[in-house]
């Protein structure tokens, strides 16, 4: 039976993918700042697919953190690594607290890195696993007035990419999808305003798990966002640049 964990698996995108696969029949392993959250989602998941779910409560923004957290799931033998977890800050840059900052950089970026390079060494040993990094179409071009959360996706999606290449012939997925904007918490927890058309966390965790077998490691949810790609990204970014002033104006 296939075990998943999922980081940032109390809400949003990561509860409704461990829905997604609990559906399938996979037990889950959910990690989570808040215990209570956990314990809550672990619970429900149990109740309604007959699945085993267990908690590790970890902040993955603190150093150290993620190898806490492979020594404490490495006994479940994890088929499916899903980094999820992960936080922006909306502002002018110099004015975003700096620890803020500094622990986006280590839960979006420097966690992810460390449980790829962990858990990667366990599936090499099987010859078998799957490694989803959660993105963001914010990785395709810088985003002024949320600048570092833009670019700590822009990390992820360049890691996901270079870790699928390594591991394109050892049985090992690397999948990097980019969702554009998601209807969760990110919004108010990022100081920032939910722009309108914001999809679902159910309809965006349902197209990554319908692509998860996909053999682009990169791949981008929805039409309009394909189509967007198509403008030249320095025109993305002034585009960013007017939405993020107009939402700080407004708020």
């Amino acid at each position: 039976m296939t075990t998943v964990l999922i980081t940032g698996g109390s809400e949003g995108i990561g509860y409704e993918l461990a829905r997604c696969y609990a559906r399938g029949g996979a037990n889950l392993v959910l990690s989570a700042r808040s215990k209570d959250k956990l314990t809550h989602a672990c619970r429900k998941l149990e109740k309604e697919f007959k699945v085993h779910a267990d908690g590790v409560c970890m902040d993955l923004s603190v150093p150290g953190s993620a190898e806490q957290l492979y020594q404490k799931t490495k006994k479940y033998e994890i088929d499916v690594l899903i980094n999820n977890a992960g936080f922006g800050s909306a502002g002018k840059a110099e004015e975003i607290d700096l620890q803020r900052d500094e622990a986006m950089i280590q839960l979006n970026d420097a966690s992810m890195v460390t449980l790829c390079k962990l858990f990667a060494r366990d599936m090499l040993a099987k010859h078998a696993g799957t490694i989803i990094n959660i993105g963001s179409t914010g990785a395709f071009q810088p985003g002024p007035y949320i600048a570092g959360y833009y670019a700590s996706k822009a990390f992820a999606v360049s890691y996901s990419r270079a870790l699928a290449c390594e591991l394109k012939h050892s049985g090992i997925r690397v999948l990097c999808p980019c969702p554009g904007p998601v209807d969760t918490a990110f919004y108010a927890k990022s100081n920032g305003i939910k722009p309108k058309g914001a999809v679902s966390a159910a309809d965006t965790a349902a197209w990554i798990y319908a692509h998860r077998s996909s053999n682009h490691p990169v791949i981008v949810q929805g039409v309009i966002n394909h189509l967007a790609m198509i403008v030249p990204s320095g025109i993305r970014m002034h585009i960013v640049e007017r939405m993020k002033l107009k939402y700080m104006e407004n708020r």
